[in-house]
């Protein structure tokens, strides 16, 4: 017997979905393509609480294409966070007439479900309690891999991302996207949790499936309401990269008597301006300083100091760091004010940084030395 709380919940969740759904379309704030993309994702979703719901309460529409349709939705979630993803991390990303090839693997399926017999019953109790054939479980399986691998791909975007930025920036703090792979990671740990319920009706057991059911619904929950307010506060100051960016130095014509010469004339820079104690400082403000491009600049850095810009810049404040700590007579200058002196503006990132410099914490370095 389904618990009452259950049809309850599933009912409140697909109802909550829609109507994300409808807020993101509607929504004039943002990128309008990326709040369509993420409408879809949630319409989509919705609609398969929706199917769940009412084969909770053992209700199969007559309309057998209505209940079918949503079977194969899983092949559709992977494309469209992807290309959700490849619009928030890149300027320049437009929707193309090819992008519909990632429907395909979700038409075929439709296709050859809609004209063989129903795979999957209709009611809950008859998953549970009926023989499903084999290749329904095979099928579901490669539908996961399908989804895992589109997630792979996001991860991989995300990561280059990441590195770029830390090759022009001396803070990131505000645009590595944390909240992206927040999501990806709720996301992927979602499916984790439908997959795991999804076949669980191996066990032949109602109340196992009914345990499964109810963590899927507090995680979906979970996704809806903590996701969607993360992906419409993201910063709006960035506007992501160019995709051209993420072929490192490519077709550079920088000799190494020129790297050597740049090399000079940026730790002169350094030396005599200190930038560096700019919180907002960034890859192209050096750049412009000693007339040459960023991409050169980059390339210098990386291959004469083997940092990025963000290790690059930080490891002189945390030089400077380091000297007002060593030489202040004031006892009741705090960490925090020296932090900013020095050019950070985020604690968690001058902590990280500190750490991975020096090999301490910083108020353990400023006890070192006052011992």
């Amino acid at each position: 017997m389904t618990p009452p709380l259950i049809p309850l919940l599933s009912f409140l969740l697909t109802f909550q979905l829609l109507f994300v759904g409808v807020f993101l379309v509607t929504h004039k704030k943002g990128n309008r393509r990326n709040n369509s993309l993420l409408s879809t994702l949630f319409f989509l979703i919705g609609w398969n609480m929706g199917d769940i719901t009412l084969r909770i309460n053992g209700i199969v529409l007559p309309w057998e294409f209505l209940q079918l349709v949503d079977d194969g939705f899983i092949l559709l979630y992977g494309p469209i966070i992807f290309l959700y993803t490849q619009g928030v991390i890149f300027k320049d990303f437009k929707l193309k007439v090819r992008d519909l090839l990632h429907l395909m693997p979700y038409l075929l399926l439709i296709t050859a479900h809609l004209s063989t017999a129903n795979l999957t019953p209709g009611t809950v109790e008859e998953i549970v309690k009926n023989d499903l054939p084999v290749h329904f479980y095979l099928i579901n399986a490669l539908m996961y891999v399908h989804l895992f691998v589109y997630l792979g791909l996001n991860y991989q975007s995300l990561w280059k991302y990441r590195k770029i930025i830390k090759n022009k920036y001396g803070q990131i703090a505000q645009i590595n996207l944390e909240w992206l792979g927040f999501s990806l990671n709720t996301f992927g740990l979602l499916t984790l949790v439908s997959l795991a319920h999804n076949f669980i009706a191996l066990a032949e057991n109602e109340t196992v499936y009914m345990i499964t059911l109810i963590l899927l619904l507090v995680f979906i929950f979970y996704f809806v309401n903590k996701v969607i307010f993360k992906a419409l506060r993201q910063p709006e100051i960035f506007a992501g990269i160019a995709r051209d960016e993420t072929v490192k130095y490519s077709g550079s014509t920088l000799t190494s008597d020129q790297v050597e010469a740049c090399r000079e004339q940026l730790l002169a820079l350094i030396s005599t301006e200190k930038p560096y104690l700019d919180p907002q400082v960034g890859l192209s403000d050096l750049a412009e300083k000693l007339s040459v491009s960023t991409k050169h600049l980059s390339q210098v850095i990386n291959q004469s100091f083997g940092k990025s810009f963000f290790d690059f810049i930080n490891a002189y404040r945390i030089r400077e760091v380091k000297k007002i700590l060593k030489e202040s007579a004031d006892d009741k200058l705090t960490i925090l004010e020296v932090m900013y002196q020095a050019g950070f503006n985020s604690k968690s990132s001058f902590n990280t940084a500190f750490k991975k410099e020096t090999g301490q914490t910083p108020g353990e370095f400023r006890k070192g030395f006052r011992q």
